[in-house]
């Protein structure tokens, strides 16, 4: 009876221990984030090992438990008395049942490790699909890092030629204020000028008029001596020729 608890107990053990292999398998298959991804392949096969050690261990415990009870079973059969021989028929059916439950044991743990080297044969591929796409984003990420470098050259470069613009702009506004100041200047100088020009204008109009009056006065005074020149000559003749009659009447 107590080697039948310590089966039971063993194969409960068994149990428990390959529930917890395959928890730590499936907990070892679920998604994870990019940084992990590379680090998988070297997860599991370390889970694996550990829980093969793990089975090798309850395996030799178990191989010491069967060994045990066939040296007991054999003490038992070589230390029994002439009566107890009738009980040897119900030891040995013990012991078939103990074998039977052993390899019951047996065949279940490795049914487990069939359908944990599934499992990892089912998820190394896809372990290694998720690192060939980590090392494919990797690349990406890197990529973009160098354009943003690049973007980010671009726009430093951008904002100095932005800021020379600025002061280029500032200059030429400057320039253009000064052009304005100066072209304001000039007109008023212009409007100063075109207005000195309207007064000699005048001026010169005013004083073409006083030389026309003048040549006019000229003009009259010149008609006016000519004909007292004339008058004068006609004088004289009128003179010269009574005095040359004159002295005719007075000659004898």
């Amino acid at each position: 009876m107590a080697d039948a608890e310590k089966n039971a107990v063993a194969e409960k053990n068994n149990a428990v221990a390959t529930k917890e292999v395959l928890a730590e398998a499936a907990a070892i298959l679920e998604p994870v984030g990019l940084q992990e991804e590379a680090e998988l392949p070297a997860k599991i096969m370390e889970e694996f090992m550990r829980n093969s050690r793990k089975k090798d261990k309850l395996l030799c415990s178990q191989l010491q438990v069967v060994n045990f009870l066939q040296t007991f079973l054999a003490q038992e059969d070589t230390e029994q008395s002439p009566d107890a021989l009738a009980s040897e028929d119900a030891s040995r059916q013990k012991a078939t049942e103990t074998k039977e439950q052993w390899k019951d044991m047996k065949a279940t743990y490795m049914d487990h490790v069939d359908v944990i080297k599934c499992a990892l044969s089912e998820a190394l591929p896809q372990v290694k699909e998720a690192h060939r796409k980590y090392t494919e984003l990797q690349k990406a990420f890197e990529q973009l890092e160098a354009k943003k470098r690049v973007l980010e050259e671009k726009l430093q470069l951008a904002q100095k030629q932005w800021v020379l613009q600025q002061k280029r702009l500032q200059n030429l506004t400057k320039i253009s204020a000064e052009v304005k100041r100066r072209r304001k200047r000039a007109l008023e100088k212009l409007d100063g000028s075109h207005q000195e020009l309207e007064t000699l204008k005048q001026q010169a109009g005013q004083e073409q008029e006083k030389l026309q009056r003048n040549q006019s006065y000229l003009q009259l005074l010149c008609s006016l001596q000519n004909k007292l020149v004339i008058s004068e000559g006609k004088a004289e003749d009128k003179d010269v020729k009574g005095r040359a009659l004159t002295a005719k009447s007075k000659s004898p």
